[in-house]
């Protein structure tokens, strides 16, 4: 008796088997003759049944039906799930997974890049409107739908990492970047915007981090150097900002941001009151110099021309603060400050009018300009700065 039962069940299991595979076949030619509805009904049940659960057929067949609920123009068939490419990308899913011999995997690929680049095109229909984080969300959906066939879309990634760095998304910026790096894609870029989004975070530790696992890859790059630099004058570390700038203008003599680079630490060292009187004095000169080599480089470098003038402008304020602490009787002292500062104003005039030549919109330069054409009584020209300003002012 136990030995008829266990034929009996035995042959019971194979007669709901062979019951699912015709469910499976009925939703294959509902799916043929377009009736989707009837085609979900059916392998919907079909793949919930235990004997076809793991069915890689019946779930590469469940794909391509949700596939075309999801592209369907037809309302009827719009509305039958609240997310049909979901559900189409998970049966795909499922389908490689049960499908060690690979049986469907073209199939599955096909499909599966085809939905990629509807998602791939629509990022890029986004960008092109300037719609970031909708650009940031279609390419990381092109990535993630052709990595269910293990294929890697690192091109995908590193668009959906620049857009979240454009839509201001950090966080995910960050994510997607480390995600590359995962893939082994390296490039110095990668590296060097993963490090500053952790140097704005204000993590040194992290942002150091990735610079330097860059220049382990990439020893020879400039950029990365700088960018390493870019830390240690975010995090005040000067010593060590002026150490690596010198030998970045070392290595490459013809980059004019560099140089300004090294005017704008010079500069900030001969201003600060808590340096000695000779070290401040040294750093005014090698800021000059560090500056107008920016702009030999590049003449129309308009921070270099800016820099190099408000440098001369803010030592002619000290040198007349100076000059208006002295007693009264001091005149001969206070008249030789005074010259001292009207010639730094003199030299700070044509690198001023360089700089709102090449910005004629920038406020503060044009005051600066104003603050000199009084001093020096050039009174028409202040009258023809104060037109700009309010022009600019009104707009």
């Amino acid at each position: 008796m136990k030995k008829i039962a266990l034929v009996l069940v035995l042959v019971t299991s194979i007669t709901l088997a062979f019951g699912q595979k015709n469910v499976r076949q009925t939703a294959s030619n509902y799916l043929k003759s377009g009736k989707l509805d009837k085609a979900k009904e059916a392998i919907d049940q079909c793949v919930l049944d235990a004997s076809t659960a793991q069915d890689a057929k019946s779930w590469f067949l469940r794909g391509n039906i949700y596939l075309e609920i999801s592209n369907s123009k037809d309302e009827k068939f719009k509305t039958l799930d609240p997310d049909p490419i979901a559900k189409a990308l998970e049966s795909y899913k499922n389908a490689i997974e049960f499908d060690p011999k690979q049986e469907y995997y073209d199939d599955i690929f096909a499909k599966l890049n085809w939905q990629r680049n509807n998602y791939y095109n629509e990022a890029v229909e986004n960008y092109n409107n300037q719609q970031y984080k909708d650009a940031m969300i279609n390419f990381a959906k092109a990535a993630e739908v052709i990595e269910l066939a293990n294929v890697p879309d690192t091109i995908s990634i590193l668009n959906a990492a620049t857009c979240a760095s454009l839509a201001n998304e950090t966080e995910l910026a960050k994510q997607y970047y480390i995600k590359l790096l995962k893939a082994d894609y390296k490039s110095p870029i990668v590296f060097i915007t993963l490090s500053d989004i952790y140097r704005q975070a204000k993590d040194s530790a992290n942002a150091l981090k990735y610079v330097r696992m860059g220049q382990q890859d990439y020893p020879d790059d400039l950029r990365l150097f700088l960018a390493e630099t870019n830390i240690y004058l975010t995090f005040n570390n000067t010593a060590k900002a002026l150490s690596n700038l010198k030998v970045a203008m070392a290595k490459d003599s013809t980059n004019f941001s560099v140089s300004f680079a090294l005017g704008t630490i010079y500069d900030n060292i001969s201003n600060d009151s808590s340096n000695a009187q000779v070290e401040r004095k040294k750093a005014f000169e090698d800021a000059i110099m560090a500056y107008l080599n920016s702009i030999r480089l590049n003449p129309e470098y308009f921070e270099g021309n800016y820099n190099l003038g408000a440098l001369y402008v803010n030592k002619a304020a000290t040198i007349n603060d100076e000059a208006n602490r002295l007693p009264l009787e001091a005149t001969a002292q206070y008249d030789k400050l005074k010259s001292e500062a009207d010639g730094l104003l003199e030299k700070a005039l044509p690198f001023l009018e360089k700089a709102t030549e090449l910005q004629p919109d920038d406020i503060n330069t044009l005051y600066t300009l104003k603050q000199i054409y009084a001093r020096t009584n050039q009174r028409d020209k202040v009258a023809a700065i104060d037109a700009k300003i309010d022009a600019i002012q009104q707009k």
